[in-house]
């Protein structure tokens, strides 16, 4: 099987050719061979700026493959920069580029970055899905700021918004890092009764809060029980 490094040395050759012959590659093309770019940063923005230097646009998919590449390396520095380059090129930043930002903000701890978007969002033009404030409340959840998570759910109770799987889970395994079995249950109760099953997650998360074989045991049962009759099995054991 060949390496990772060998692929990548052949897409280098690959995108020589076609920047040489870029009357007949277009800008979509370039984009997806700009997503195989994605397993090296340094690739990534060779590529992005050497689509700029034989005369082509960015578009907001190839801006978005680049903000991708350096959020998951958590360098805020480059990410800013990036969506700065957008704004000064006339894209315009929507929910999807500034949730991606709130994530990061989140992941690394910067809450107060995290919260300046937020409001940038509720004061603009910007949609808050339900996405944005599953963003919220996990990252708030799993910092430990348990009163803050709460205090989101029941915002976006007020807004209209039904929460999801991801929604209940990320509330359940607030709880679950602190082992606080019952509260876990006790989410997980409301998260049926409001018509929402389940996922390999929340089994997890459930699983994770069981300080004994007692309560392991229950769980399992529980999920088990559910799942019984569907043909999608979560992993309980």
């Amino acid at each position: 099987m060949k390496s990772n490094g060998f692929y990548i040395s052949y897409l280098r050759e690959f995108m020589e050719i076609c920047l040489k012959q870029i009357t007949y590659m277009s800008l979509v093309g370039l984009t997806h061979v700009f997503f195989l770019f994605l397993l090296n940063e340094t690739d990534a923005e060779a590529v992005f700026e050497n689509m700029k230097r034989v005369g082509i646009t960015p578009t907001m998919k190839s801006h978005m493959v680049l903000l991708s590449a350096y959020s998951k390396m958590g360098n805020v520095t480059k990410c800013e920069d990036i969506l700065n380059q957008m704004c000064k090129s006339g894209l315009k930043l929507d929910t999807f580029v500034l949730n991606s930002m709130l994530n990061l903000y989140g992941r690394l701890g910067q809450f107060g970055k995290m919260e300046e978007v937020l409001t940038v969002m509720e004061k603009g033009s910007y949609v808050v899905d339900i996405s944005t404030f599953n963003i919220l409340i996990h990252r708030y959840g799993q910092a430990g700021f348990i009163e803050k998570m709460e205090e989101l759910f029941q915002l976006l109770l007020t807004k209209g918004l039904k929460p999801d799987v991801v929604t209940w889970t990320s509330r359940i395994g607030a709880y679950s890092k602190k082992k606080l079995y019952l509260k876990c249950l006790e989410i997980f109760e409301e998260m049926i009764d409001a018509g929402c099953y389940p996922d390999g997650g929340t089994a997890k998360v459930l699983l994770a809060a069981c300080s004994d074989e007692d309560q392991i045991e229950q769980v399992t049962g529980v999920i088990r029980t559910m799942h019984k009759d569907m043909k999608t099995v979560l992993p309980v054991a």
